[in-house]
């Protein structure tokens, strides 16, 4: 069947015992950086945050993850963490990837 993501803006004081009412219509959550546009804004938001989601469900991590994340990434040890989201800070072009950055990125990964 098809899999159902929620994607979510984060921010200080974000209330993830809302996200309760989602348990049963959801397979996974994506925490992105709360802005005031729809879409990517590029920018990182504070991911210790996540310490107060205490939900089982997995999620994907998102919001102005580039190479300099990498380092962070390989220290998040959350089970629940099912995917990362990558897009702006790997575009050439809106639209098209620098590979070999991608590459790096996944093979710094651990």
């Amino acid at each position: 069947g098809v899999e159902v993501i929620k994607a979510l803006g984060i921010r200080e004081g974000f209330e993830f015992n809302l996200l309760e009412n989602y348990l049963k219509a959801v397979d996974y959550f994506l925490f992105d950086t709360q802005t005031e546009q729809h879409g990517g804004s590029g920018k990182q938001f504070d991911w210790s945050l996540l310490k107060n989601y205490w939900l089982d469900k997995p999620y994907f991590l998102s919001g102005g993850i580039g190479l300099e994340q990498i380092e962070q990434l390989n220290e998040i040890d959350d089970d629940r963490l099912f995917a990362i989201d990558v897009n702006s800070k790997f575009e050439t072009e809106p639209g098209f990837k620098d590979i070999n950055k991608l590459k790096q990125f996944f093979n710094g990964l651990q």
